[in-house]
């Protein structure tokens, strides 16, 4: 149950419409919410929920041009008070919590917490598992209270970078309209709007497995695995998953010292290596004659393109980046 179909339901329960399943649900519900809730009111902060949910109400089945009221106000108001000592708490905890700007709903009779960022700054959650996830601006996902003993899944619209707790025995799952990320433990980003003509998933640490979110073939599914500093683009028109490189690509593994990324008259293949060991990238030297290149200079500090200028300069080479392979070609040196 989303925020507009409990909305709807506030609305039947008012109205004295709600079948007899709605009704359990609607119990079913407030019992879970005052069950968990450790939260204690005072009459100031009582008076101001409702007041807050009188607003609600009133401008959800009171519009201005309306003439004739559905049911007498003296039902309206004991409907009102029932919901607000039923809801009172929930509601209160949540905009107070997140200043109006995140929300969260659970629907108890699903287990299912839904929480929107309108905001405009990220706003970071914390998982039953461990895992934290940051949601991003305009962003919203949907996660049940308890994960089940196989699978560890969550729904996103929009953006957000997640940590996710590592568990082999209950993988992570993202899904989005169009892609399914899986993951036991890593950090990635995905960013996945309903007006943007493709999804981008990219990963910080560990390794992802990003695949179609298709029925039509089981045992061949479209994906690829990402390791760091890599990310795909899914067209969503096409259906293509196109792998590449993150724009700033980071140094996953840190040297242990800054010598390590001093060199001097240091071989090209060596210099190469330990950029691969660092960035956890892939260098193709398309002439072996450069091989016989050296190359001197201090690597500390700059990214990793301003350090392969330095590099393809030294040695009169460029550099190319093929998918999420990046390829240096030259003369070569004597």
């Amino acid at each position: 149950m989303n925020q507009y179909d409990f909305d709807k339901l506030l609305e039947k329960y008012l109205e004295g419409s709600c079948t007899k399943e709605e009704e359990a649900l609607v119990k079913d519900w407030s019992d879970n919410m005052l069950k968990h809730s450790e939260l204690r009111l005072n009459s100031s902060e009582k008076s101001n929920i409702e007041q807050q949910l009188w607003a609600r109400i009133q401008q959800s089945l009171f519009p201005k041009n309306m003439v004739a009221f559905r049911f007498k106000w003296t039902a309206v108001a004991v409907a009102a008070s029932l919901i607000i000592g039923i809801f009172g708490l929930f509601y209160y905890q949540k905009t107070t919590a997140y200043s109006h700007s995140f929300t969260e709903s659970i629907a108890s009779n699903l287990g299912v917490i839904e929480v929107k960022n309108t905001s405009n700054k990220p706003q970071k959650i914390k998982l039953e598992d461990g895992s934290e996830i940051v949601l991003k601006a305009e962003s919203s996902i949907s996660y049940p209270e308890h994960f089940n003993d196989k699978t560890r899944s969550v729904y996103l619209k929009g953006e957000a970078f997640f940590k996710v707790k590592r568990n082999p025995s209950k993988p992570f799952i993202v899904h989005t309209r169009d892609l399914v990320t899986e993951v036991l433990g890593t950090s990635f980003t995905i960013k996945s709007y309903d007006d943007s003509k493709a999804i981008e998933v990219l990963v910080a640490t560990g390794r992802v497995s990003v695949y179609e979110n298709s029925e039509d073939n089981v045992t061949h599914k479209n994906g690829v695995i990402l390791t760091p500093n890599q990310k795909i683009v899914f067209d969503k028109e096409t259906k293509k998953l196109i792998p590449s490189l993150v724009e700033n690509p980071v140094i996953v593994n840190i040297p242990a010292t800054t010598l390590d990324f001093i060199f001097e008259e240091t071989p090209l293949t060596e210099v190469l290596e330990r950029l691969k060991e660092a960035y956890q990238i892939e260098f193709v030297v398309e002439n072996h004659e450069l091989n016989k290149c050296v190359f001197t200079a201090d690597l500390n500090e700059i990214s990793l393109h301003n350090q392969l200028d330095l590099i393809c300069k030294s040695v009169n080479a460029t550099y190319e980046q093929r998918g999420t392979v990046i390829f240096i070609n030259g003369a070569g040196c004597q």
